[in-house]
């Protein structure tokens, strides 16, 4: 049964979402970033990125990740109004556990009960099902597989007397997989929140440079490149059938770096592959948005017009980004269009200790919810008698984000990061390995020192400081990283 109420103060455009890469934890030195590190006030809702499937049920990617859910879900002390969410799948899962999941009742039934018990002893307040991507013969099960989720969620909510549990889906951008995985206008009943992956719509793994997260079309695109856009993907769910306040705009903090194979470093340059790794997070290709900062010291960046977002080149390295100006320009897009807010990925992307960016803590994140917590517009909300998955927003803090200093001198770049690894695209999304075994349940009661309060961070990190390499030293062979 439907009913419906004014949410006074409440506007779908306040809506930030924020992931947390658990692997994040195993970075070295400045780039690790435990859960404790995370600010439990800048986002609406945290999501916990990855747990597993193992035999049809939901579990922890590993028995560690159990203690890391409760430190986690322990933020909603210091942020009453904070949502916390549990995703399972990501870029590197194994798809086939979704398929096999899904492609049955009896495995969908199993999977669901398996859900709720790990959710609410764990004090999660919904799901993320991060499936890429169902296929043509997948597509109706995923749609059942919501349903079912749904219908199970508002069962187990008015028979608990508990506010009934969140569940969201990361999507698609492209337009032909959308085409061929989902039944939108079907699956938009049962989501809450659309969280659409408008982001590596290009990347190193192509011929050519190319930003990774454009706003609009570009003047070189062709064929179906023209819809390899931000604003085309959201539009595209949008005239399916998803409503609009339901639709979450994808943000990456984080770029895609090519190394050119020739003289030329315009948009569309040849490439011979991925950038250098970034120092911390370890992958060819892909610089954190702090890594990005160290990069950009003293190089000139330039701006794609038609795109709306920026690239900067040092001598044979070419890396797309957002800014502060690209980031503010694709908020206002999602507000005069009404979109319901957006998410990010990943909260330990973004630069931790002040250090790298120069523009204070957690700069990236901070402006977002600046842009979107300024929204005070009422909406009217359709819920579930059992209680509807408050969308809130936090008081925005004072400080403003000031846009990075750029010079025209472009320095000498040969960086190489320490402790190279053989990685492939995008690990931080990697899926959890395929060995663990499901987890006894006596591992879901928290222990006594954790679910009372959260560690501080001086628990975490020690009280010497470690400051972020050089410029120079980055661009040396293999930098001394500081030790922590």
């Amino acid at each position: 049964v439907l009913s419906f109420y004014f949410t006074a103060g409440f506007s779908s455009t306040s809506r930030l979402m924020c992931y947390y890469n658990s692997k994040a934890a195993d970075r070295p030195a400045m780039g690790k970033f435990s859960v404790s590190d995370i600010d439990p006030d800048k986002c609406t809702h945290l999501i916990f990125a990855f747990s597993d499937i193992i035999e049809n049920e939901l579990v922890p990617t590993t028995v560690n990740d159990v203690q890391q859910y409760f430190v986690f879900n322990a933020l909603k002390q210091r942020n009453p109004l904070l949502r916390t969410m549990l995703a399972v799948g990501g870029e590197k899962f194994t798809t086939e556990k979704f398929r096999t999941m899904a492609g049955s009742q009896e495995n969908r039934e199993l999977f669901i009960k398996s859900v709720i018990k790990l959710l609410r002893p764990l004090k999660f307040d919904g799901l993320n099902l991060d499936w890429r991507y169902p296929t043509e013969e997948d597509k109706q099960r995923f749609t059942e597989l919501c349903k079912e989720l749904k219908t199970a969620f508002v069962d187990e909510g008015t028979s608990s007397n508990q506010k009934r549990l969140i569940l969201a889906a990361s999507v698609s951008a492209e337009r032909s997989t959308i085409d061929a995985s989902y039944e939108v206008e079907e699956i938009a009943m049962h989501l809450d929140f659309i969280n659409v992956l408008t982001f590596d719509f290009h990347g190193p793994w192509e011929s050519v440079t190319a930003h990774h997260s454009p706003l609009f079309q570009g003047s070189q695109d062709t064929g179906d490149s023209i819809y390899s856009n931000t604003a085309s993907a959201l539009e595209y769910w949008r005239d399916q059938g998803a409503p609009e306040e339901k639709l979450n705009m994808g943000i990456s903090a984080y770029g895609r770096a090519f190394s050119l194979s020739s003289n030329s470093s315009a948009v569309g340059a040849p490439a011979s592959g991925p950038g250098e790794e970034g120092c911390y997070t370890g992958e060819e290709g892909f610089w954190a948005s702090y890594e990005t900062c160290l990069y950009l010291d003293g190089v000139q960046t330039h701006l794609i017009s038609d795109q709306k977002v920026p690239y900067a080149t040092t001598e044979n390295q070419w890396v797309g980004f957002d800014d502060t100006t690209s980031i503010s320009t694709k908020i206002n897009y999602l507000k005069a269009n009404n979109f319901g807010g957006a998410f990010v990925w990943s909260l330990d992307l973004d630069d931790l200790s002040g250090q790298f960016c120069n523009q204070g803590k957690f700069p990236f994140v901070s402006q977002l919810h600046n842009l979107l917590g300024q929204d005070k517009l009422t909406r009217y909300m359709p819920v579930f008698l059992s209680g509807f998955p408050e969308s809130t927003t936090t008081s925005p803090p004072n400080t403003t984000l000031a846009p990075p200093t750029v010079s025209t001198a472009p320095p000498t770049l040969n960086k190489a990061p320490p402790a190279k690894t053989t990685t492939t695209l995008l690990s931080q999304t990697s899926a959890p390995p395929t060995t663990h075994k499901t987890l006894p349940t006596t591992t879901i009661s928290p222990p006594t020192t954790t679910t009372t309060t959260p560690p501080t961070t001086t628990t975490i990190r020690p009280t010497t400081t470690a400051t972020p390499p050089t410029t120079a030293q980055l661009r040396l062979k293999k930098p001394q990283l500081p030790i922590q």
